[in-house]
């Protein structure tokens, strides 16, 4: 199946689920062409059969897993082998670890640092140069509130993901003045199966009652995104508590969450 040459196309990373399946719903609606990637194919078949009864936009599904970086390389071969302009990036693949650091498995955690950190600055290297030589697109990088907060049981992650969003906040500046945007978007708890199955006991003890939905998340990154918004966090509650991080000293901060999270 080839992308139809009058519409313009997205790439969602981590599509199979969470926030990234919602995305590949915002931007079917908006009659994107889609190219969707995630681990599982048989959900990406699912999403793909709900967004032709949606919309009549091209959806090619591309099974990778991104904690084998070879997978990674793949998803731009075969744009480049089959010339496909990508118009909007959206890089929500991402994975967890949970645990004491000197306990964790660290095979499972070079893997997250393959998904989270190598995979997406590897696709926003290589699709931002040929959007910057059309003078043309749109990338969202999906970080976390965990960005600007030390993380105690998921250092790794945490570190992760305050990777995305400094190294978002780098290449935005980089690329000022043009007409390509970055939007790194920062979600708090949000009610996903990444949440449910990679989260700490802490999180997991809220009962998604506080969390927003993966589909209010994507659809606050969308309308970020179209409004050139750099830095995004949706909900009022997320953005009050990031400010008020800004006053804490980062180390009373760190071991008070620890002894929380050792109580839970």
């Amino acid at each position: 199946m080839s992308i139809k040459n009058e519409t313009k196309t997205a790439l969602i990373t981590g599509a199979s689920s969470g926030i990234g399946y919602e995305f590949a719903k915002i931007f079917a609606e908006h009659k994107y062409g889609l190219i969707l990637t995630g681990r599982n194919k048989q959900k990406l078949e699912e999403l793909r059969k709900i967004i032709e009864n949606i919309s009549n936009t091209s959806v090619i599904i591309l099974p990778k897993d991104f904690s084998d970086i070879n997978e990674v390389y793949s998803i731009h071969d075969y744009i480049k082998e089959n010339n496909i302009a990508i118009d909007v990036l959206i890089n929500a693949a991402g994975v967890g670890v949970y645990g004491e650091l000197r306990e964790t498995d660290f095979k499972k955690e070079s893997e997250m640092i393959n998904v989270n950190i190598f995979a997406l600055t590897y696709l926003t290297k290589l699709i931002l140069k040929d959007m910057l030589l059309c003078n043309s697109g749109n990338i969202i990088n999906v970080a976390s509130t965990a960005a600007f907060k030390p993380g105690p049981l998921m250092s790794v992650y945490y570190a992760t993901k305050a990777y995305v969003l400094s190294f978002s906040e780098s290449v935005a500046a980089e690329i000022r003045g043009t007409n390509v945007t970055l939007t790194v978007l920062c979600p708090g708890p949000t009610d996903t199966e990444f949440m449910k199955k990679s989260s700490d006991n802490f999180i997991a003890d809220l009962k998604f009652k506080k969390t927003q939905t993966p589909y209010e998340v994507a659809l606050y990154g969308y309308k970020a995104m179209r409004s050139n918004k750099l830095i995004a966090i949706p909900g009022v509650t997320n953005r009050t508590l990031t400010f008020i991080l800004k006053f804490i000293p980062r180390r009373i901060f760190a071991d008070l969450m620890y002894r929380i999270k050792q109580k839970k």
